[in-house]
């Protein structure tokens, strides 16, 4: 198992929401999955490039329903998030990543059996 360090933040500003996001990748039967532990999403494709793009729709629908539906706080906290400040400027703060692999059997799935790689995404959602 390689050494994991997760991390995730979430800002917003200018109706536009800003995520840094450790994304964990790896494969399953021929299918490439892209998966954030922080907000408990996959995506999945043929290739890197595919999955990638399903996981970018599946963040973008997961923001557009939220905001829609007024839960983002409740969802996030929920997922074990802090959230904290103003609602002109909220503070998120993920979930650790010990936390994240005791309580989350996905992923603690992934780490102890899997084969996998971490990359750090920078993500822009407008609604």
């Amino acid at each position: 198992m390689s050494k994991l360090h997760l991390t995730a933040d979430l800002g917003f500003s200018d109706g536009k929401y800003h995520v840094g996001l450790s994304l964990v990748e790896f494969e399953e039967e021929n299918v490439t999955i892209i998966y954030s532990p922080a907000l408990d999403l996959s995506g999945y494709g043929y290739n890197q490039d595919e999955a990638r793009n399903s996981f970018s729709e599946a963040l973008k629908e997961f923001f557009r329903y939220t905001n829609n539906k007024n839960t983002l706080y409740q969802v996030l906290e929920n997922l074990g998030w802090l959230v904290n400040g103003s609602k002109k400027k909220p503070r998120f703060n993920p979930p650790k990543d010990s936390e994240l692999i005791a309580k989350n059997p996905v992923y603690n799935d992934i780490v102890n059996n899997k084969s996998y790689k971490v990359s750090r995404e920078e993500v822009e959602f407008a609604f």
